[in-house]
């Protein structure tokens, strides 16, 4: 495993984020130019730490390698911006940072986590089943069959 460091997202990282968040799609065969609602990667402090939420990154030399973040409603959380640079892939990047934003929902009081992700994503879609996420439902946005995934947080 590379030496990562997690940490908050800090002001001045939104072009690391999308490099990650763009190799990430693309890697998945998502053009991310057809990903809706992605104006919270130009505002993250907005979107997600001015309201109670997190956004995290891992990195990694110096360089952000992973992204995700974490909007709070409630009892209810929904996760967003859940990437991993190819680069940096299979290192166990994805599932530390999946731990720290359940850790940062249940101190913010958080008894349910949802998220969205593309089916043709077979990496994520493998990947949240695997740490404990059901689905719910799915549905389409274009060309693209989305599938939604919830999971109930213990005390952890």
């Amino acid at each position: 495993m590379d030496e990562a460091l997690l940490r908050r997202y800090e002001p001045g990282e939104e072009g690391a984020v999308r490099r990650v968040f763009r190799r990430a799609m693309r890697e998945a065969g998502t053009d991310p130019a057809d990903v809706p609602g992605t104006q919270d990667l130009d505002w993250i402090e907005g979107a997600y730490l001015d309201h109670g939420g997190e956004f995290l990154v891992v990195e990694v030399d110096g360089e952000v390698v992973a992204t995700g973040g974490l909007v709070v409603d409630g009892n209810v959380g929904e996760l967003f911006r859940i990437a991993v640079d190819p680069d940096h892939q299979r290192a166990g990047h994805g599932s530390g940072l999946l731990a720290a934003l359940e850790d940062a929902a249940r101190e913010r009081g958080v008894e349910r986590l949802i998220l969205t992700t593309a089916l043709r994503q077979d990496a994520a879609v493998d990947f949240y089943s695997d740490h404990g996420y059901g689905q719910t439902g799915h549905d389409r946005h274009g060309e693209y069959r989305l599938r939604h995934y919830a999971k109930r947080l213990g005390e952890g």
